[in-house]
């Protein structure tokens, strides 16, 4: 199961370096900073974690607002910096980095963009509803998708039963939801207001003339 976790989390990182406009990255100061702003944040979030079992540990993800703030592809080959970097400031095992890049970025990241795309189209493109829906509420679930997929890979792998999970991983994950809404609604909230430009999938044009 671990080298298809290998194979997998290689082929996502291929698929987005060759589909990244890596002239316009060069070009743009901004994306820039942003960037590499993303990676430095989240690099500092995730090493406060408390590390449990097979690379099982419990920390905000803010893979929410990065995908927001780069759109997927960037916020892909970002979180995987972020997966790297916090494998050498924890000390996790090397065959566990892909497998916590594709639970703690790509799902989370996935979700986010998939929503995204569907609330864009099928709610009213409004303010109140970008920052509550697509920050607050998807930041919320994508802790809760997280946890359940890393999870299943541990019992899948038999590395853990359903029980060590249950009682150590699984019961925290409601109560880290609410704050991993806040965390990325607050975020996202501040750049509508005081940045908007640094929200890829946000423009004053589509959501403030509609509202």
């Amino acid at each position: 199961m671990n080298l298809m976790l290998h194979a997998a989390a290689l082929l996502v990182l291929l698929l987005c370096i060759q589909q990244t406009d890596w002239k316009l990255f060069r070009q743009s100061t901004l994306l820039q900073h942003l960037s590499l702003g993303g990676i430095a944040v989240l690099t500092f979030i995730w090493s406060l974690s408390a590390k449990l079992d097979y690379g099982l540990s419990i920390h905000f993800l803010g893979i929410t607002t990065l995908t927001l703030m780069l759109g997927l592809r960037r916020a892909l080959l970002a979180g995987a910096v972020v997966v790297l970097l916090n494998q050498f400031i924890n000390d996790y095992d090397a065959y566990m980095v892909s497998t916590l890049y594709l639970s703690h970025v790509v799902v989370p990241a996935l979700l986010t963009f998939i929503s995204y795309a569907v609330i864009y189209h099928r709610l009213p493109r409004h303010p109140f509803v970008y920052i509550f829906v697509n920050a607050f509420l998807i930041g919320a679930l994508a802790m809760a998708f997280t946890h359940l997929a890393h999870g299943s890979w541990a019992l899948l792998s038999g590395y853990l039963s359903w029980d060590n999970i249950w009682q150590n991983y699984g019961v925290i994950t409601p109560l880290l939801m609410f704050p991993e809404a806040l965390l990325n609604g607050m975020a996202v909230t501040l750049m509508v207001v005081y940045r908007p430009h640094w929200l890829k999938t946000f423009s004053d044009e589509v959501y403030l003339d509609n509202s």
